[in-house]
């Protein structure tokens, strides 16, 4: 078994293999032979060992183009509920979050790909002139008319869509956004800090309105992400079409070799 090893080059370890060894007839004739089933297997091993790398590269391609679908699908769906909420506005025309069909997907998705979503200037000032009445009146009474920018403020409430609702003090005849926007006679009164820290409170949690211009240009900023997906996932598919081509490739060889060394094998054998 050494001199075959000599004479052919290869590794003693490989020929010790069980399935290497030769039949005990006619060996020592076809020492040759044997060495080359050898080289044969292991060839078709490395083929397949190839093959098998080949797919698992292209299963995670795959995977990344389910996880690119699914993107670009919940994209679309934001897409479609924002234009439904432009509808046939104008662009200097307001939209209150409540008419955009899940608004806070809306958000989470623009903070996820890095959408700047511009909050309008009246939205911000109103918060900071109901703010700053609070903080000068020191828990006192404050005389709504006295509310820095009365006007701007009501303006914003009224775009933001704030509920008009309050339920402080239920038993008090309290200031509510409607009264802050003066649809009572009473908007005007004094109030505590604690009515108008309640109409302070709806309108952070309504939200700021936003232009159908800002809408738009939230449109079509996620129109352009879309691109990019579907420009990725093209060229992913190309690499799973590769990667595909070369399994195909190294499993045919790994059989053709396989099929040689058997050929080799039975010649063996018949001595």
């Amino acid at each position: 078994m050494s001199e075959v090893s000599l004479n052919t080059g290869v590794n003693p370890s490989i020929t010790e293999d069980p399935q290497y060894v030769q039949k005990s007839s006619g060996a020592s004739n076809h020492g040759d032979e044997v060495a080359i089933t050898s080289v044969e297997l292991m060839f078709a091993k490395l083929q397949n060992d190839l093959a098998i790398e080949n797919r698992e590269y292209a299963k995670d391609r795959i995977d990344a183009i389910k996880q690119k679908q699914q993107e670009s699908k919940e994209i679309s769906n934001v897409i479609v509920a924002l234009r439904t909420a432009c509808g046939n506005l104008k662009d200097t025309d307001n939209i209150d979050k409540s008419k955009i069909e899940d608004f806070n997907k809306v958000i989470d998705m623009c903070n996820k790909y890095g959408i700047k979503v511009d909050i309008p200037q009246s939205y911000k000032h109103a918060i900071e002139c109901l703010q700053k009445s609070i903080d000068d009146a020191h828990g006192g009474n404050i005389r709504v008319a006295n509310i820095p920018d009365i006007k701007d403020v009501r303006k914003a409430i009224a775009d933001s869509g704030a509920n008009y609702n309050t339920k402080h003090y239920p038993n008090y005849t309290n200031i509510s956004t409607r009264d802050l926007l003066g649809v009572k006679s009473i908007g005007w009164r004094d109030v505590s800090t604690a009515d108008v820290q309640e109409v302070l409170d709806n309108l952070k949690k309504a939200g700021p309105a936003m232009t159908v211009g800002t809408v738009k240009g939230i449109i079509q900023s996620l129109q352009d992400i879309q691109g990019t997906i579907g420009s990725d996932t093209q060229q992913q598919m190309i690499f799973v079409q590769d990667f595909m081509s070369k399994v195909s490739s190294y499993s045919q060889g790994a059989m053709s070799a396989i099929s040689k060394s058997g050929d080799t094998t039975t010649a063996v054998a018949r001595g």
